[in-house]
C-alpha cells in the first residue's frame, strides 16, 4: 500500500505539458506574471479519465488505491481547476465516501500543471441575478460546507501541489495534514485585488503558520 501511494504522489505533476493561468475573469486585471507556460491541455484530462473504470464524477477523478483514496481535480464545468458549487460538491462527496470506507488516508491532487485557481468567479457573477442577496447566501453556504468538509475529515489528507494554487486553492492547504509541492508550484491569495475577504479560514491559519507580519 505504501509503495503504491508513494508512486502516485511522485507521479503527480511530472507531466511535460506546460500551462498558463491568465486570470480569474476577463474584467479583472491579470494578477499572474508570465510563467513561460502554455494553455491547459484537456487531452491530459481525457487520458486520465480513459484509464478509470468509473465515470461517476464530472469534475474530479477518484481512484481507489491500496489503502488510500486518490482525488484529482479535473474540471469540466470550470477552467483551470477552479471551484464552483458543482466541483465543491463532488469533492465533498468523494471525501465523505473516503471517510466511510477502508481508506486510511486521502491523496488530493490535480490533473495538468495547475493545481487550483480558487473560486470560479465567472460562475458566481453569472448567477448574481436580480436577487443578489439570495444568490450570495447560496454561494457563501456552498463555500462554507466545502471548507467544513476539510475541517471535519478525520483521516489524514495529503495534498500534492503541482502548479499554481490561488485563493481558495491555497487557503484550504493548511486545513490538510501534509502538503507536498513540486518545483512548479506557487501560491497566491489576491483577496485585496478582487475586493474579497479571506476564505478557507486563512485569516486564522496563515498567521499561525507564517506569523502575523507575513
Amino acid at each position: 500500500g505504501t509503495s503504491t501511494f508513494m508512486e502516485a504522489l511522485a507521479a503527480n505533476g511530472t507531466t511535460n505539458i506546460q500551462t498558463s493561468v491568465t486570470g480569474v475573469t476577463a474584467s479583472k486585471r491579470r494578477f499572474i506574471d508570465d510563467r513561460r507556460d502554455q494553455p491547459f491541455d484537456k487531452r491530459l484530462r481525457f487520458s486520465v479519465r480513459q484509464t478509470e473504470s468509473a465515470y461517476r464524477y464530472r469534475d474530479i477523478v477518484v481512484r481507489k488505491q491500496d489503502g488510500f483514496t486518490h482525488i484529482l481535480l479535473s474540471t469540466k464545468s470550470s477552467e483551470h481547476n477552479s471551484l464552483n458549487p458543482e466541483v465543491m460538491k463532488e469533492v465533498q462527496s468523494a471525501l465523505n465516501t473516503a471517510a466511510a470506507d477502508d481508506s486510511k488516508l486521502v491523496l488530493f491532487s490535480a490533473v495538468g500543471s495547475i493545481f487550483c485557481c480558487g473560486l470560479d468567479f465567472i460562475y458566481f457573477i453569472r448567477r448574481l441575478t436580480d436577487d443578489r442577496k439570495k444568490e450570495s447566501t447560496k454561494m457563501a453556504e456552498a463555500i462554507r460546507n466545502f471548507v467544513n468538509t476539510f475541517i471535519q475529515f478525520k483521516k489524514p489528507i495529503i495534498v500534492a501541489v503541482n502548479g499554481p494554487a490561488i485563493g481558495l486553492g491555497a487557503s484550504i492547504l493548511p486545513l490538510c495534514d501534509v502538503v507536498w509541492a513540486n518545483e512548479k508550484a506557487w501560491f497566491q491569495t489576491p483577496y485585496t485585488t478582487f475586493g474579497q475577504s479571506p476564505d478557507g479560514c486563512s485569516s486564522l491559519t496563515f498567521p499561525r503558520i507564517m506569523g502575523l507580519a507575513s
